[in-house]
């Protein structure tokens, strides 16, 4: 018996069920994949045998694999209201005057933190970045909202 003769061999359980196209890309496995699974158990199972299975837990973990993506999905759309929000809160400050404290590096000769900037100027611009929003004032400068201490 030759290697060549091993037909599955280092094959995944999601490359033998599935062709190509229906392969799940990445390490996430989806409600889909979960039934698949699932079916393939139960096509194996002898309904007169007690020891086969049981379909409750089956089926209580369905249950739980779509609560799980409700609790997802809800915590995504929770995320992307607080960056439309906080992205709100910031378009509402172009033309006022803020102050802020920025953070500054450490002192390069020391290696000690310094105190925290105080900047203010007139908001001409928001932009939204990796950390929020971010507004941009009238000499220049870049300050995350999250930084804004005062406005007025």
């Amino acid at each position: 018996m030759g290697v060549g003769s091993i037909n599955n061999f280092g094959n995944t359980l999601n490359d033998v069920l599935n062709q190509p196209a229906q392969r799940t890309k990445g390490a996430d496995l989806g409600q889909q994949d979960f039934l698949k699974i699932m079916i393939e158990q139960m096509k194996g199972a002898n309904p007169l045998d007690e020891k086969s299975g049981d379909n409750n837990q089956f089926f209580a973990q369905l249950v739980q694999f779509q609560t799980l993506d409700a609790m997802t999905a809800m915590q995504k759309a929770i995320q992307t209201l607080s960056e439309v929000s906080g992205l709100s809160q910031a378009a509402s400050l172009v033309g006022k005057t803020v102050s802020a404290s920025v953070t500054r590096s450490a002192d390069p000769t020391t290696g000690l933190p310094r105190p925290n900037e105080i900047v203010s100027g007139v908001v001409r611009q928001v932009t939204f970045g990796e950390s929020g929003a971010v507004v941009h004032l009238d000499d220049g400068r870049s300050v995350p909202m999250h930084d804004v201490k005062a406005v007025g």
